[in-house]
């Protein structure tokens, strides 16, 4: 080698040593007002003592040490989480704007997904047109709410048949899939105007393909691929192999609905409502495609029944361990106004306990953990930390939600919590009530917070009404209970409880 080449090579190996200090000096400096977790590691800096399949549990307890706005880093990624009621209310609501991006993903660049969802996509005028048009479509207000109770009934009288049978035979059941094809059955005849017997081996695919999305877009360890994309390219990677799995049986059901919707010509439902907008200005102002459509349906039935039917099965287990809660709501709806075979959404107001009872629930459970991940637009502050621009931001509603400066005995279920001394709900203002945050707040808002949590009080007293709900023959013999904690839940994008058998009786 001659002294020339040497010479060369050691210049620029000097360069590169001089140009990663430099940066390692200017990120230190960019981050440098956010605490940090400690201790780090170098190259994988905080993953190295952070248990991915509960994060969520571990950045609660870290937020003790660290403070309620701290930052941590997964390999080469600074990510600030926010963990107390006032920081969140500060970025999310007081700084809406700088806080309504979502970061740039692996995951979610997958054909383009990024693009066309009105969950993954940034924030940009198409995500403000495609949050409107499907809020508008939802009819998630006003006159809508009789549209919606029309849209469950057959759904709660298929499910109400198929506990029946159950009941009849004195046979104890796993709840969840009874339920997650009655709620799913709501989101297709909304997103696609059609719907399926229950038990179709459709549902069985839409589960399956809800699990594999469920697990792959969680804050856990799937996040790995985010960081690390190279990891995709490998064979055998599992999240990587979940992932093309998840896409390709998506796209699969996507082809085989799309073609029978057109063939139906159906003009009502979200989907079809988006196709007419291709052709249009409007539709070729903000690149709406059939991609977009079929984006927007995979999060409304994915999303949209994936929360609500897992809530659903957390209170039947619930009513186990706490079988008082039931009967109190079954006695308020016997003394309500509604003697109808379907609880009316008219009757709400007359029944504070049992909403009083679904608000605990979405509290206690804290099912979507971490939320979405935010991202920041431009440069900002939280609680008077400065926070530079570009930034991946965490949610932590977990933390929020299980705090016990704000919810003493944060791990035992009490309705009351939402309660006056005289048994009348909190309204949305009060203090108690605008701490739980479990559809989000700000620019980001889930668009169907007032929808989900109507369905989810037609259903929950609509199960109430006619069943009382208890322990397995098994349990009872083992003189045990399914676990509720849920500090004990499956991790995920949405946490969900070990599957349970129980046994229903029939309310004459």
């Amino acid at each position: 080698m001659s002294l020339e080449t040497s010479t060369l090579g050691g210049a620029a190996v000097l360069l590169l040593c001089v140009y990663a200090a430099s940066c390692a000096i200017s990120s230190r400096r960019k981050y440098s007002g956010i605490p940090k977790a400690n201790p780090r590691l170098p190259f994988l800096g905080n993953a190295g003592s952070l248990d991915m399949s509960r994060c969520h549990i571990v950045l609660a307890e870290w937020a003790k040490r660290f403070g309620p706005v701290f930052r941590i880093k997964i390999f080469a990624e600074e990510i600030l989480v926010l963990s107390s009621y006032e920081s969140v209310h500060d970025a999310l609501v007081q700084k809406n704007a700088a806080f309504a991006g979502r970061p740039p993903m692996y995951r979610t660049s997958q054909q383009n997904r990024n693009k066309h969802s009105v969950v993954w996509q940034t924030y940009t005028p198409k995500l403000q047109f495609l949050r409107r048009e499907t809020a508008q479509t939802l009819k998630v207000y006003g006159g809508g709410l009789d549209l919606l109770e029309q849209r469950c009934a057959p759904e709660l009288q298929r499910m109400r048949n198929r506990i029946q049978r159950e009941a009849k035979a004195g046979r104890s059941f796993d709840p969840f899939d009874v339920i997650y094809d009655a709620v799913c059955n709501v989101m297709l005849r909304i997103t696609l105007d059609t719907n399926f017997e229950h038990e179709a081996t459709i549902f069985k695919t839409i589960r399956d393909m809800n699990r594999l999305f469920n697990d792959t877009f969680s804050s856990g360890s799937a996040t790995a691929l985010d960081l690390l994309p190279w990891l995709c390219e490998l064979r055998g990677h599992d999240y990587a192999n979940r992932l093309k799995q998840a896409l390709k049986m998506r796209d699969d059901f996507w082809e085989k609905e799309l073609t029978a919707l057109k063939e139906r010509q159906c003009k009502e439902g979200v989907v079809p409502r988006m196709l007419q907008f291709i052709a249009t200005d409007k539709g070729k102002k903000h690149d709406i495609t059939e991609d977009t459509a079929k984006e927007v349906f995979t999060n409304l039935i994915l999303a949209g029944t994936d929360t609500t039917s897992t809530a659903l099965t957390c209170l039947l287990l619930l009513f186990l361990h706490y079988p008082e809660v039931q009967e109190k709501m079954r006695a308020e709806l016997s003394d309500s106004s509604d003697k109808q075979s379907m609880p009316k959404l008219s009757g709400l107001n007359n029944m504070p306990y049992s909403q009083a009872v679904l608000l605990e629930l979405l509290r206690y459970i804290s099912h979507v953990p971490l939320a979405v991940p935010h991202y920041t637009m431009y440069d900002t502050s939280v609680l008077g930390i400065p926070v530079p621009k570009d930034m991946t931001v965490y949610v932590n509603l977990w933390s929020i939600h299980h705090d016990r400066l704000h919810w003493p005995e944060p791990w035992t279920f009490k309705p009351n919590r939402f309660l006056d001394s005289e048994g009348n709900i909190y309204p949305p203002t009060h203090p108690i009530r605008r701490k739980l945050l479990a559809f989000g707040a700000g620019r980001r808002v889930c668009l169907g917070e007032a929808f989900a949590k109507h369905r989810l009080f037609i259903f929950a007293l609509f199960l109430v009404k006619h069943f009382r709900f208890l322990p397995s023959d098994e349990d009872n013999r083992a003189n045990r209970l399914p676990p509720v904690d849920p500090r004990t839940y499956e991790m995920g994008l949405v946490l969900h409880p070990h599957r349970f058998h129980l046994k229903a009786e029939i309310i004459q």
